[in-house]
């Protein structure tokens, strides 16, 4: 009983692939997969990187974010727009994993998909004669399902009111700045006609 209770605090606290490897394989098969994983992380953060320098500079494009994110290098990428997302996600890399990756997916799921299900629904009741592309079968099941399973999935967790108060302030930051950006524009809402 205590060997089982050893191996299971080791696993809590390593990799739990590495860890059956190295009891199946040896030590040095564990080792090898770690590096593999610790490589594939790498990777898939660096291409995530490259990817998402876009978003800022397509909207700095469109007016919709600062200029100066709109640079191209010589090269060709978006190079303000990749140091500053690298700048920011070095920031991040000083706080607790377990912390950053249930904040980000609460803001994911508050601020992207939850708003897309109802956006769904206010769209179909407000809009009922638009021509849409596809159909949703059995409607307006999907989008409710959808959205308690989003629901269900932020409000389940243990202190998920400390993210859930993070979307709130990023939130209504963010309506904030679209609200002032809007009025000094004179767009939507506040277009006279």
């Amino acid at each position: 009983m205590k060997t089982i209770l050893v191996v299971l605090l080791a696993i809590d606290m390593v990799a739990v692939v590495a860890v059956m490897l190295q009891h199946t394989l040896g030590t040095r098969a564990g080792q090898a997969l770690a590096g593999l994983v610790i490589w594939t992380a790498f990777a898939s953060v660096f291409a995530l990187l490259l990817a998402f320098s876009r978003v800022p500079y397509v909207a700095a494009l469109d007016g919709n974010f600062f200029r100066v994110f709109g640079r191209l290098h010589r090269n060709g990428f978006p190079h303000v727009s990749l140091l500053a997302l690298g700048a920011v996600a070095t920031v991040f890399c000083f706080f607790d994993l377990g912390h950053v990756i249930a904040a980000l997916v609460t803001l994911r799921i508050a601020l992207q998909f939850i708003l897309q299900q109802v956006g769904v629904m206010v769209l179909r009741k407000r809009e009922p004669e638009r021509e849409r592309p596809f159909r949703i079968w059995l409607y307006p099941l999907p989008p409710l399902f959808a959205l308690a399973g989003f629901l269900f999935v932020l409000f389940s967790r243990p202190d998920a009111s400390r993210e859930v108060k993070y979307g709130a302030v990023v939130a209504v930051t963010g309506l904030v700045i679209f609200m002032v950006r809007s009025r000094m524009r004179r767009e939507w809402p506040f277009a006279r006609a």
